[in-house]
């Protein structure tokens, strides 16, 4: 018996796939307090805000980087390590194309920005199941 419920393909937009709401941060936490973000949303990354919106991304990797160089995650802010290339996606992007940009970019994290605002965010572990299930 078939569910009638259609499974996702390369060819759908990211907004099927997309993680909604995103987690953020300030740029004024601590890599600790990022740190504990992630442990608790279990997520690879976070937004990261200041008053003017979205202005960089923080990753589980740049918190290990952080750990690995001995670097002070009590001291040292999230406006200090975040990545600021991010690259943008919109919701209606084909899956495929968001993939595509992810590897040329070399990022695993795309926010999902629909007229000017942060909709979602979508990470390579999003997109690999679609393309694992054969779409």
């Amino acid at each position: 018996m078939t569910t009638g419920v259609r499974q996702t393909r390369p060819s759908d937009p990211v907004r099927r796939i997309m993680v909604s709401p995103v987690a953020s941060v300030d740029t004024g936490y601590t890599v600790a307090e990022v740190a504990a973000e992630l442990a608790a949303d279990e997520i690879g990354a976070v937004l990261v805000e200041n008053s003017h919106g979205a202005v960089g991304v923080v990753s589980e990797r740049d918190v290990v980087t952080v750990l690995g160089t001995g670097g002070d995650v009590d001291t040292m802010q999230a406006g200090d390590l975040m990545s600021t290339d991010m690259a943008w996606v919109d919701p209606e992007d084909p899956i495929s194309a968001v993939a595509e940009l992810m590897c040329e970019a070399g990022v695993r994290h795309a926010p999902v920005r629909e007229g000017g605002t942060v909709v979602g965010i979508v990470s390579i572990r999003d997109v690999l199941p679609v393309y694992m299930a054969g779409g």
